[in-house]
């Protein structure tokens, strides 16, 4: 079962062999694919990336102009190889736990009807790359909330979600998910941590403020689909946005 990661950069270059590593660390054995898309980098991530290809033979790597995260995903789902199964998503300045794969891959080989698994995310200050863990005093929040990484899904789903809204800024990945769960999928809810999100100074979510009012959006967006088309039924994880914004994670 090929498992594909698309991974979307823009100047991460410090950032991005970690995230790289973090796959193919996984405990287990699987057949791997990673699709770095270099969103017009201006540092030396091309660089890095080469060195990264060197190192990993199950790397690509496509390169565009700069567009914004939306078009970079995009890019991704456009160049899947054509025995990829399993599709998923991992931000470069975000690394997997471990077992990330071992938790939640099965599922799909036991049950056939499975579509989508959708797990919890841990967001943290501070990762330790050796371990491949948060350092022990970093602050950490373990929650089930928006982040792509958290899903794994059939190669089918994307037949019938398509593709980002090139349109957003913010919360491309909100509409995304709730135009996914939007479509009545199998999925099952799981208690994984699928990844170690880090927060830092250059997050492209740091504009608290903006973050919601673009969540709100999307969320407009999804009623007005189902008010527009009432076979649309939103069956979707329990996210929950409330601690990130009370403890001033955004």
């Amino acid at each position: 079962m090929k498992i594909t990661f698309i991974i979307p950069t823009y100047n991460r270059a410090s950032f991005l062999p970690m995230a790289v590593r973090s796959v193919f660390d996984q405990h287990g054995s699987y057949d791997l694919d990673v699709l770095i898309v270099d969103d017009g980098s201006t540092d030396n991530t091309p660089d890095v990336i080469t060195e990264i290809c060197q190192s990993y033979p199950q790397v690509r790597t496509v390169r565009q102009e700069n567009a914004g995260i939306s078009a970079a995903r995009n890019t991704g789902l456009r160049n899947l190889l054509d025995e990829t199964e399993i599709v998923t998503f991992l931000d470069s300045d975000d690394i997997l736990p471990l077992d990330r794969l071992a938790s939640d891959l099965p599922l799909f080989e036991e049950n056939p009807q499975l579509d989508i698994t959708y797990g919890r995310m841990l967001i943290t200050d501070d990762l330790d790359y050796d371990a491949g863990t948060p350092k022990p005093n970093a602050r950490k929040m373990e929650l089930c909330s928006i982040q792509l990484a958290c899903i794994l899904m059939r190669r089918h789903v994307l037949d019938h979600v398509g593709f980002f809204d090139e349109t957003l800024r913010l919360a491309e990945d909100t509409d995304y998910l709730f135009r996914i769960f939007e479509l009545g999928f199998c999925f099952q809810q799981v208690d994984t941590i699928c990844v170690y999100y880090l927060r830092h100074s250059a997050n492209i979510t740091n504009d608290g403020q903006s973050m919601q009012s673009s969540c709100a959006h999307a969320i407009l967006k999804s009623m007005k689909r189902r008010r527009a088309n009432p076979s649309l039924k939103l069956v979707k994880p329990e996210f929950d946005l409330s601690p990130v914004l009370e403890q001033g994670w955004m």
